[in-house]
């Protein structure tokens, strides 16, 4: 059976991080299963999760990455899955997409965050973003969230728009159909 892992690169944004680190994994023929990449003000991130041959030395994994590392000037971490952190989540919930949008201010993501995991959902995916420039910065949260049922989602969003109300920010809860995307 296949090894699976994980693995994440930092680094100052520039051309070139995420062909150096694809790299190193296709030379060694491994197989890209899921990645998430982005980039945060000035530094990308990189978190990829791969497979390689069952024969595979971690050593030697872990070596393969350090030119890169070096040229690019990335702080790389490798992480080998378990058999049991490498099951794939099978969940039959809901899928919804919430936005959250207001002035900037402390606390948005924590108290949002925090409502959510109170209520038992759970985010897979979470985006911000602050403007600048003049005037007040504003915020934009942008979360993907699974409910174990859709009948929640309503009794959820009435929750979501009161706590909105004392955060100051407008919030909007919406299913996210895989026909859409």
């Amino acid at each position: 059976m296949n090894r699976r892992w994980i693995v994440t690169a930092l680094g100052q944004d520039r051309p070139g991080i995420v062909a150096g680190v694809t790299q190193v994994l296709y030379q060694l023929g491994c197989n890209l299963e899921d990645s998430a990449m982005t980039r945060l003000e000035g530094e990308f991130a990189i978190m990829l999760i791969f497979t390689t041959q069952p024969s595979t030395d971690e050593a030697d994994l872990r070596r393969a990455f350090v030119p890169v590392e070096k040229r690019l000037r990335l702080a790389v971490h490798l992480k080998p899955l378990t058999r049991l952190e490498s099951r794939s989540p099978r969940s039959q919930a809901a899928r919804f997409l919430l936005s959250v949008y207001g002035a900037d201010r402390p606390g948005i993501v924590f108290r949002i965050s925090d409502f959510l995991a109170r209520a038992r959902v759970n985010i897979t995916d979470v985006h911000t973003h602050r403007s600048t420039g003049k005037g007040p910065s504003l915020y934009l949260m942008l979360l993907e969230i699974e409910l174990q049922t859709r009948s929640r989602s309503s009794a959820l969003e009435r929750s979501l728009k009161r706590l909105a109300k004392q955060l100051h920010v407008a919030v909007s809860l919406r299913p996210a159909d895989a026909r859409v995307l």
